[in-house]
């Protein structure tokens, strides 16, 4: 009987010791951490002549509390090694404006240090409205060099691609029918902060969405996906999709770089993307 409670005591212990390990990780430790991903693209619809396009792609930033511009500053260092021809946020600057306790100036001044020949381009998140964002966030994104795309279609004639914001679908005033507007003879970059608008823009001309929104789970934990993952990002979780349609369409969902609701990451580090496209050989 002894030994039987010894026994039970130390796996007790375990799972105490373990527990608090895995605490401390997903506070301390994931968070701080930068996940650089480069993720290669071949398409027929790519007909420039430059070789590639290679594009930078970050969003969920949610400064406050738990993400600052101090941790901001890892992912200019890795935009700025990129040396990228375009640059895309796609959305969820502010966890809380309203609760925000820092200057948005340095924000934009953060922004402004990202540089890109083809332009910086952003979208809003259901955050960039929520929490009184709403009338500051393009403000505070322009300052800081970015075009905000809100249901808006934005040709960069000279390469041959176009860059089409669809403005959030969850708070905001989202249409995917912009969408349309992308020429067949272009390569059609959509930016969608949640990912499942994908569904509704198929059977355009779409060639690359990009979205955030989900953080990759953020505490990355399948079984939980009706608890955890937000409306309109249950289906698309993260990482590249490809899809059977007329444009061999492809969805690039990123898990962000900030968090919300709880300072935790777990299994679903803060991530950067470069996408390089190219023509297909």
């Amino acid at each position: 009987m002894f030994q039987f409670i010894k026994a039970i005591f130390r796996l007790f212990l375990f799972i105490i010791i373990v527990t608090g390990f895995t605490v401390a990780y997903a506070r301390y430790i994931e968070p701080n951490m930068l996940k650089v991903k480069e993720v290669s693209i071949e398409s027929s619809f790519f007909q420039t002549d430059q070789k590639e396009l290679k594009i930078a792609v970050f969003g969920d930033t949610h400064f406050g509390d738990y993400y600052t511009l101090e941790d901001f500053s890892k992912v200019l260092e890795a935009i700025d090694k990129m040396e990228p021809d375009l640059v895309v946020f796609a959305g969820d600057l502010i966890d809380h404006y309203d609760s925000y306790s820092g200057d948005t100036a340095d924000i934009s001044a953060k922004l402004s240090e990202i540089s890109a020949p083809y332009g910086k381009f952003a979208v809003f998140g259901n955050h960039d409205y929520g929490g009184g964002a709403e009338y500051v966030y393009e403000s505070i994104m322009e300052a800081g060099g970015f075009t905000v795309l809100k249901n808006k279609y934005y040709p960069l004639d000279e390469i041959g691609v176009a860059v089409i914001g669809v403005d959030d679908v969850l708070i905001g005033y989202g249409n995917p029918e912009i969408v349309s507007w992308g020429r067949p003879d272009y390569y059609n970059i959509v930016l969608a902060h949640e990912p499942d608008v994908m569904d509704e823009v198929l059977d355009y001309n779409v060639d690359l969405m990009l979205s955030a929104h989900t953080h990759g789970r953020q505490i990355n934990l399948k079984y939980f996906d009706d608890y955890i993952l937000p409306a309109y990002g249950k289906k698309y979780i993260k990482g590249l999709y490809d899809f059977e349609n007329a444009r061999a369409s492809r969805l690039y969902v990123t898990s962000g770089v900030g968090m919300t609701k709880l300072p935790f990451r777990f299994l679903s580090p803060p991530e950067l993307t470069k996408i390089v496209i190219k023509k297909s050989s």
